[in-house]
């Protein structure tokens, strides 16, 4: 195992992860060891284990299938090192520059989501739902928000806009952490998500564009004043 200098638990999981994805020893489709392996050869709590299985499955390089575990997602070596080396930094790109292509990104995705989607895609949309739904703590919250846009962009079956979308979404990521910007209440985020799923199952692809720029319009918003 390669291990960087300075690492905390969690990205001292993610760097192993990292390099058993470029060293080739766990190929996509592959599923990776158990949480408890994990801790067990890494020396490293288990929730520390769960918070870096969902900043990767953020990242789209892995996902968690219930029953099955976690599983390495479909990425070429030059899209994982361009994912983990986080190209777009804080002093190259505003907070708003980066907002703005995420909306214009976002409503393409949901719309062919809306127009391409599978019962599989909104069971796995539904299950990140759900997972944002029950999860209380705030931090984790914004990342499983993320895993949640994420699986609608997936349903889209446009691999490149899912990876600009990955791209993109650890510096704006960052961003939330930085200012501990809540877009809107709880309240009506939830209602809002419970909508991207209804739209999904009704194939209503106008519907979509309109619910994205509502949804993303406080942090539009927000974006413009920082």
């Amino acid at each position: 195992m390669t291990r960087r200098k300075n690492a905390g638990p969690i990205d001292t999981v993610i760097n192993y992860i990292q390099d058993e994805i470029t060293k080739k020893n766990v190929l996509p489709g592959d599923r990776l060891p158990s949480e408890r392996k994990l801790s067990e050869l890494l020396g490293v709590g288990r929730p520390h284990i769960r918070a870096a299985l969902q900043k990767l499955e953020t990242y789209g390089l892995v996902e968690t299938r219930p029953q099955s575990g976690t599983i390495v997602t479909e990425f070429t070596k030059e899209q994982l090192d361009s994912m983990m080396a986080e190209t777009l930094k804080l002093e190259k790109y505003d907070f708003y520059s980066l907002v703005h292509v995420r909306v214009l990104l976002e409503i393409d995705a949901c719309e062919l989501a809306a127009r391409n989607c599978t019962i599989e895609d909104i069971d796995r949309v539904e299950h990140t739902l759900r997972e944002l739904e029950e999860c209380t703590n705030p931090e984790t919250r914004v990342e499983k928000d993320f895993a949640f846009h994420r699986e609608l962009a997936r349903s889209s079956h446009n691999p490149v806009l899912v990876d600009l979308l990955g791209t993109i979404v650890p510096d704006i990521m960052r961003y939330y952490h930085k200012y501990r910007f809540c877009s809107v209440p709880e309240r009506r985020v939830v209602a809002e998500h419970r909508e991207y799923v209804a739209k999904l199952r009704a194939h209503d692809e106008k519907g979509m564009r309109q619910l994205v720029l509502t949804h993303l319009e406080n942090q539009i918003n927000f974006a413009k004043q920082q």
